[in-house]
């Protein structure tokens, strides 16, 4: 239950991808009609979970076990200043994105299905190896069972793709014209929800840093 207590909030700031609407606003921008808007989603969603699925199942099996090496390997000194470096590193990149949010939306282009399942698997795998959040996801599952893991990663996915779903379902049911208006008002929050975003990334690798500090031994 606390695993799970855990995992819920750590999907919910990985759900806020713009990454992702942006490209779901690229994929319903380049439709014709709402039948190709249909075929192009629908694979988009299937790439996103697929992404999503692939990079827990390489974290499980690749990064947990590097991650184990190296502290079983490195001196504690050592791994500390790895970790201050890319907590650094996350909080220039949190910075920059705060300083130069993404301001529109795609231009239109037609977008193909297997495109579409390219784009959402790109888009979903890039997100989470880049995420804060779902490293500490990763972390949270890390002592769990493989039974467990596999529960708490299905919680994960669902919580972490619920935006863009409802975005794409939404734009799937709604006339051209609501439609456009529903992207103008994505388009008008991505700015703050970048920020915000960053700012999340940008304190959590803070307070990474400074328990990466304390840990060190006196």
């Amino acid at each position: 239950m606390n695993s799970l207590l855990s995992i819920i909030p750590l999907a919910a700031v990985d759900s806020v991808n713009v990454l992702a609407l942006l490209a779901i606003a690229y994929v319903w921008l380049s439709s014709g009609s709402r039948a190709a808007y249909v075929r192009t989603a629908a694979p988009f969603v299937i790439g996103g979970v697929c992404g999503l699925t692939l990079t827990l199942a390489f974290s499980f099996t690749v990064i947990l076990r590097l991650v184990h090496r190296v502290l079983d390997s490195f001196p504690r000194p050592l791994v500390t200043a790895i970790v201050l470096v890319i907590a650094l590193g996350v909080m220039a990149m949190a910075v920059q994105g705060f300083r130069k949010p993404p301001m529109s939306l795609p231009v239109h282009r037609k977008v193909r299905p297997a495109a579409a399942y390219v784009i959402g698997l790109v888009t979903w795998g890039i997100q989470s190896l880049t995420s804060a959040p779902f490293y500490a996801a990763i972390a949270v599952m890390a002592h769990d069972g493989t039974a467990t893991r596999l529960a708490l990663s299905t919680v994960f996915v669902l919580v972490a793709l619920l935006p863009v779903t409802t975005l794409t379902v939404a734009l799937a049911l709604c006339p051209e014209e609501t439609g456009r208006r529903l992207l103008e008002r994505v388009q008008a929050v991505l700015p703050v929800a970048s920020r915000v975003v960053s700012v999340i990334l940008g304190v959590g690798a803070a307070a990474v840093a400074v328990m990466a500090i304390a840990d060190l031994p006196g």
